[in-house]
């Protein structure tokens, strides 16, 4: 199974779930927080599943943690192919102190080269 944790590996990743959002992870900065920018068009929900808009959809959120659950250890640091993944952001509501997200199964998780851009609600590869 294929699996990345952006604390402990910088880079850029793009994670596409079964509801079909896509999630740019990116940790390049070492001195900089882990940010997550979810935008639509990943590709067709699975069965079942639907595309849902979310708060802040498009905009860039920092990361406190991102876990998936391991069927021997409970949740574990991480993004995995096949496992939900559960990130804890910066708060999102007035109120707040963090905000907790569970997707839907992830079906990849892709490196990206600094080529690809977020540009409204599309993930474009120049």
């Amino acid at each position: 199974m294929m699996s990345v944790d952006p604390f402990t590996s910088p880079g850029r990743w793009l994670v596409v779930t079964g509801s079909g959002a896509q999630h740019l992870l990116d940790s390049r900065d070492l001195d900089g927080p882990v940010t997550v920018t979810r935008v639509s068009g990943g590709g067709q929900p699975g069965p079942d599943l639907r595309f849902a808009d979310l708060r802040r959809d498009g905009a860039a959120l920092r990361v406190l943690a991102v876990e998936h659950r391991d069927p021997e250890w409970g949740l574990v640091a991480g993004i995995a192919v096949g496992a939900d993944m559960y990130l804890t952001l910066e708060p999102l509501a007035v109120d707040a102190t963090v905000t907790v997200r569970r997707t839907t199964p992830v079906r990849t998780i892709t490196a990206c080269p600094d080529a690809v851009r977020l540009t409204g609600e599309q993930v474009h590869h120049d």
